[in-house]
């Protein structure tokens, strides 16, 4: 029961990592990207209408690239420096970058369902195709009655982070298909042993 607690609370972690990587740094993320387009001259936006058009898919991508990294491999180098360390780090029989996705998906899902537009009619109150543009849309994709003071809030606490640790444990998930699972830094109890 502890095992699965201290699972649940590493991928909670991890959403509130991202999420504050969203809202406190996510010029860091788009703009190298945008540097890159002013001077190619692919864009003419500024720097703060470029990050809300294009902050969900540089995120992503970032996220992808950010699981490609073996992370297990600096617990082995923390290990080496401080061995003592192991009687407090117990193995994940699944890694909880795989699974991080789900609390903030869950999240997601039920502010998702439960917007509604401030123009909505009670004929269309549940446009499919305005929340989508809401919610993963550009800047200009959103008209007066999906744009409002929680628009960005929506985008940096629930799409970001959920597209953000989806592209991770989809990297990762790769990652271990194609070179396998490392073993793990600290070895499994063996379950055929008594004490």
């Amino acid at each position: 029961m502890f095992r699965t607690l201290t699972w649940c609370a590493k991928c909670l972690f991890l959403y509130l990592l991202v999420t504050m990587l969203a809202i406190k740094f996510a010029w860091v993320f788009v703009l190298p990207v945008w540097a890159v387009a002013t001077k190619a001259h692919w864009t003419t936006l500024n720097r703060f209408v470029f990050l809300l058009n294009y902050f969900l898919p540089i995120f992503t991508a970032s996220g992808f690239l950010l699981g490609l990294v073996p992370f297990s491999r600096l617990n082995k180098a923390l290990l080496e420096l401080a061995p003592g360390l192991a009687r407090f780090m117990e193995p994940d029989r699944i890694p909880a970058i795989l699974l991080a996705w789900v609390p903030v998906s869950i999240a997601f899902l039920v502010r998702f369902f439960t917007w509604q537009s401030r123009n909505a009619s009670v004929f269309g109150a549940h446009n499919t195709s305005g929340r989508i543009a809401r919610f993963f849309g550009t800047l200009n994709s959103q008209t007066p009655a999906l744009l409002d003071s929680r628009w960005a809030q929506d985008r940096f606490l629930f799409s970001g982070p959920m597209l953000f640790l989806m592209a991770c444990a989809l990297a990762a998930l790769l990652r271990y298909t194609i070179f396998g699972r490392p073993a793990p830094a600290v070895p499994y109890p063996d379950s055929n042993t008594s004490t």
